[in-house]
Protein backbone atom coordinates (compact mmCIF):
# COMPACT_ATOMS: atom_id res chain seq x y z
CA UNK A 1 0.00 0.00 0.00
CA UNK A 2 2.72 2.31 0.97
CA UNK A 3 4.67 1.83 -2.66
CA UNK A 4 0.69 2.16 -4.40
CA UNK A 5 0.44 5.64 -2.50
CA UNK A 6 3.78 7.18 -3.31
CA UNK A 7 2.95 6.25 -7.19
CA UNK A 8 -0.16 7.93 -6.62
CA UNK A 9 1.37 10.90 -5.19
CA UNK A 10 4.45 11.41 -7.78
CA UNK A 11 1.69 10.95 -10.53
CA UNK A 12 -0.39 13.53 -9.42
CA UNK A 13 2.37 15.94 -8.16
CA UNK A 14 3.17 15.57 -12.04
CA UNK A 15 -0.11 15.96 -13.13
CA UNK A 16 0.18 19.81 -10.56
CA UNK A 17 3.02 20.62 -11.54
CA UNK A 18 2.15 20.65 -15.41
CA UNK A 19 -1.16 22.33 -14.81
CA UNK A 20 0.31 25.16 -13.00
CA UNK A 21 2.67 25.59 -15.41
CA UNK A 22 0.48 25.96 -18.28
CA UNK A 23 -2.14 28.48 -16.41
CA UNK A 24 1.54 30.43 -15.68
CA UNK A 25 2.15 30.28 -19.38
CA UNK A 26 -0.86 31.19 -20.41
CA UNK A 27 -0.98 34.09 -17.75
CA UNK A 28 2.20 35.43 -19.38
CA UNK A 29 1.26 35.52 -22.79
CA UNK A 30 -2.37 37.06 -22.07
CA UNK A 31 -0.40 39.79 -20.10
CA UNK A 32 2.07 40.23 -23.23
CA UNK A 33 0.50 39.57 -26.38
CA UNK A 34 -3.05 40.39 -25.38
CA UNK A 35 -3.99 36.22 -26.42
CA UNK A 36 -3.27 32.72 -25.01
CA UNK A 37 -0.76 30.45 -26.96
CA UNK A 38 -1.53 27.52 -28.26
CA UNK A 39 0.18 24.49 -26.10
CA UNK A 40 0.20 22.59 -29.13
CA UNK A 41 2.55 25.56 -31.04
CA UNK A 42 4.88 25.26 -28.23
CA UNK A 43 8.35 24.81 -28.79
CA UNK A 44 11.95 24.13 -27.18
CA UNK A 45 12.58 27.38 -27.88
CA UNK A 46 9.92 28.75 -26.50
CA UNK A 47 11.67 28.54 -23.30
CA UNK A 48 14.44 31.18 -23.19
CA UNK A 49 18.05 29.76 -22.62
CA UNK A 50 17.31 26.88 -24.78
CA UNK A 51 19.66 26.57 -28.05
CA UNK A 52 19.07 24.89 -31.29
CA UNK A 53 22.05 22.96 -32.92
CA UNK A 54 22.41 22.68 -36.67
CA UNK A 55 23.95 18.84 -35.74
CA UNK A 56 22.56 16.43 -38.18
CA UNK A 57 20.67 14.04 -36.74
CA UNK A 58 21.20 10.05 -36.61
CA UNK A 59 17.69 8.54 -37.39
CA UNK A 60 18.62 6.16 -35.18
CA UNK A 61 20.34 7.70 -32.59
CA UNK A 62 17.31 7.29 -29.79
CA UNK A 63 16.91 3.78 -29.87
CA UNK A 64 21.02 3.69 -29.88
CA UNK A 65 20.77 5.68 -26.65
CA UNK A 66 18.28 3.46 -24.91
CA UNK A 67 14.80 5.13 -25.43
CA UNK A 68 12.17 2.37 -25.94
CA UNK A 69 8.97 5.09 -26.11
CA UNK A 70 7.44 6.73 -28.88
CA UNK A 71 6.45 10.59 -27.23
CA UNK A 72 8.02 13.48 -29.73
CA UNK A 73 10.64 14.71 -27.32
CA UNK A 74 12.93 12.97 -24.87
CA UNK A 75 16.50 14.34 -23.50
CA UNK A 76 19.56 12.87 -23.06
CA UNK A 77 22.08 13.49 -20.26
CA UNK A 78 22.97 13.15 -16.42
CA UNK A 79 20.90 12.77 -14.04
CA UNK A 80 21.72 15.56 -11.22
CA UNK A 81 21.09 13.55 -8.41
CA UNK A 82 22.77 10.47 -9.24
CA UNK A 83 25.29 11.84 -11.81
CA UNK A 84 24.44 8.59 -13.76
CA UNK A 85 23.40 8.72 -17.79
CA UNK A 86 19.98 8.33 -18.94
CA UNK A 87 16.82 10.03 -21.01
CA UNK A 88 13.67 11.31 -19.44
CA UNK A 89 10.98 12.38 -22.05
CA UNK A 90 9.16 13.86 -18.99
CA UNK A 91 9.31 10.85 -16.09
CA UNK A 92 11.90 10.45 -14.21
CA UNK A 93 15.47 10.16 -15.00
CA UNK A 94 15.95 6.25 -16.96
CA UNK A 95 19.30 4.80 -16.73
CA UNK A 96 21.44 3.53 -19.61
CA UNK A 97 24.76 2.80 -21.08
CA UNK A 98 26.65 5.84 -21.18
CA UNK A 99 29.09 4.07 -23.82
CA UNK A 100 26.73 5.07 -26.99
CA UNK A 101 26.28 8.51 -25.44
CA UNK A 102 30.42 9.25 -24.82
CA UNK A 103 30.86 7.85 -28.74
CA UNK A 104 28.41 9.98 -30.35
CA UNK A 105 29.80 13.06 -28.76
CA UNK A 106 33.22 12.75 -29.62
CA UNK A 107 32.53 11.91 -33.00
CA UNK A 108 34.68 15.08 -35.15
CA UNK A 109 30.57 15.76 -36.90
CA UNK A 110 29.54 16.45 -33.06
CA UNK A 111 32.25 17.18 -31.16
CA UNK A 112 33.07 20.30 -32.90
CA UNK A 113 29.26 21.91 -31.63
CA UNK A 114 29.51 20.19 -28.07
CA UNK A 115 33.15 20.69 -26.84
CA UNK A 116 33.70 19.44 -23.31
CA UNK A 117 34.74 22.66 -22.20
CA UNK A 118 31.76 24.46 -22.90
CA UNK A 119 29.74 21.52 -21.73
CA UNK A 120 31.39 19.60 -19.34
CA UNK A 121 28.14 18.04 -17.89
CA UNK A 122 26.87 16.40 -21.25
CA UNK A 123 30.32 14.24 -20.45
CA UNK A 124 29.26 13.57 -16.57
CA UNK A 125 31.95 16.26 -15.56
CA UNK A 126 30.54 18.43 -12.38
CA UNK A 127 32.43 20.16 -9.89
CA UNK A 128 33.71 19.22 -6.98
CA UNK A 129 30.89 18.11 -3.91
CA UNK A 130 27.97 19.33 -6.65
CA UNK A 131 25.91 16.09 -5.59
CA UNK A 132 26.51 17.29 -1.70
CA UNK A 133 25.44 20.55 -2.73
CA UNK A 134 22.21 19.05 -4.03
CA UNK A 135 21.54 17.35 -0.85
CA UNK A 136 22.19 20.10 1.42
CA UNK A 137 19.65 22.29 -0.73
CA UNK A 138 17.06 19.52 -0.02
CA UNK A 139 17.94 19.22 3.66
CA UNK A 140 17.73 22.83 3.96
CA UNK A 141 13.89 22.74 2.95
CA UNK A 142 15.07 23.71 -0.13
CA UNK A 143 16.49 27.06 1.21
CA UNK A 144 19.63 29.23 -0.54
CA UNK A 145 21.00 28.28 -3.73
CA UNK A 146 20.41 25.21 -5.96
CA UNK A 147 23.89 24.13 -7.78
CA UNK A 148 23.08 25.43 -11.86
CA UNK A 149 21.56 22.38 -13.39
CA UNK A 150 23.37 20.54 -15.54
CA UNK A 151 23.02 20.61 -19.31
CA UNK A 152 21.15 18.49 -21.60
CA UNK A 153 20.16 17.35 -25.39
CA UNK A 154 16.64 17.36 -25.73
CA UNK A 155 15.71 15.42 -29.07
CA UNK A 156 12.36 16.28 -31.53
CA UNK A 157 12.47 13.24 -32.92
CA UNK A 158 9.62 14.19 -35.19
CA UNK A 159 11.61 17.32 -36.57
CA UNK A 160 14.82 15.00 -35.85
CA UNK A 161 16.46 18.63 -34.37
CA UNK A 162 18.71 18.87 -31.55
CA UNK A 163 18.52 21.51 -28.94
CA UNK A 164 20.98 22.30 -25.82
CA UNK A 165 19.13 23.11 -22.54
CA UNK A 166 19.86 22.76 -18.68
CA UNK A 167 17.59 20.37 -16.44
CA UNK A 168 15.36 23.38 -15.41
CA UNK A 169 14.86 24.59 -19.33
CA UNK A 170 13.17 20.64 -19.81
CA UNK A 171 11.43 20.72 -16.17
CA UNK A 172 9.11 23.18 -17.79
CA UNK A 173 9.03 22.46 -21.09
CA UNK A 174 7.68 18.65 -20.39
CA UNK A 175 5.46 20.06 -17.71
CA UNK A 176 3.77 22.43 -20.63
CA UNK A 177 4.08 19.30 -23.20
CA UNK A 178 3.02 16.46 -21.13
CA UNK A 179 0.31 14.11 -22.94
CA UNK A 180 -3.43 14.71 -21.28
CA UNK A 181 -4.64 11.81 -23.56
CA UNK A 182 -5.50 9.29 -20.55
CA UNK A 183 -4.22 6.62 -22.69
CA UNK A 184 -0.84 8.11 -22.61
CA UNK A 185 -0.85 8.55 -18.51
CA UNK A 186 2.89 7.16 -17.58
CA UNK A 187 3.77 3.82 -15.36
CA UNK A 188 5.45 3.07 -12.75
CA UNK A 189 8.84 0.47 -13.07
CA UNK A 190 11.00 -0.03 -10.11
CA UNK A 191 9.84 2.78 -8.65
CA UNK A 192 10.03 5.07 -12.10
CA UNK A 193 7.74 7.04 -13.27
CA UNK A 194 7.84 6.34 -17.03
CA UNK A 195 5.80 6.22 -20.17
CA UNK A 196 4.75 3.21 -21.78
CA UNK A 197 7.50 1.41 -23.92
CA UNK A 198 9.90 1.72 -21.62
CA UNK A 199 9.42 -1.22 -19.00
CA UNK A 200 12.62 -2.95 -20.32
CA UNK A 201 15.13 0.14 -19.76
CA UNK A 202 17.38 -2.53 -17.99
CA UNK A 203 17.84 -4.51 -21.29
CA UNK A 204 20.90 -3.31 -22.82
CA UNK A 205 20.79 -2.00 -26.50
CA UNK A 206 21.81 -4.56 -28.68
CA UNK A 207 25.48 -3.40 -30.60
CA UNK A 208 24.89 -3.53 -33.80
CA UNK A 209 21.84 -0.84 -32.49
CA UNK A 210 24.25 1.05 -30.47
CA UNK A 211 27.05 1.67 -33.07
CA UNK A 212 24.44 2.44 -36.13
CA UNK A 213 24.41 6.69 -35.30
CA UNK A 214 28.31 6.13 -35.70
CA UNK A 215 28.50 4.76 -38.95
CA UNK A 216 25.95 7.28 -39.86
CA UNK A 217 27.75 9.84 -39.27
CA UNK A 218 31.12 8.15 -40.83
CA UNK A 219 29.44 8.52 -43.91
CA UNK A 220 28.05 11.91 -43.89
CA UNK A 221 31.46 13.04 -42.45
CA UNK A 222 32.85 11.45 -45.82
CA UNK A 223 30.60 12.66 -48.13
CA UNK A 224 31.19 16.04 -47.06
CA UNK A 225 35.32 15.88 -47.20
Amino acid sequence: MGIHRQRLRASNAQRFFSARAKTALQKWAVKKYGGEIPIATISPSTIKGVKSLSIPVPPMLEKALGYRGDLRFVEFGYSPKMLRFGYCDGGDHIPSDQDPWFRFLRHPVIARHLPKARYPTLYGVFRRNYQRAIEEFFANGSQGRFPTPPHRLLLDRKERRLYVCRTDHTLLFFALKEPENEDRRRIFVDGLLMSPGCENYKVPVPKEVAAEPLGWLDKLLKSTN
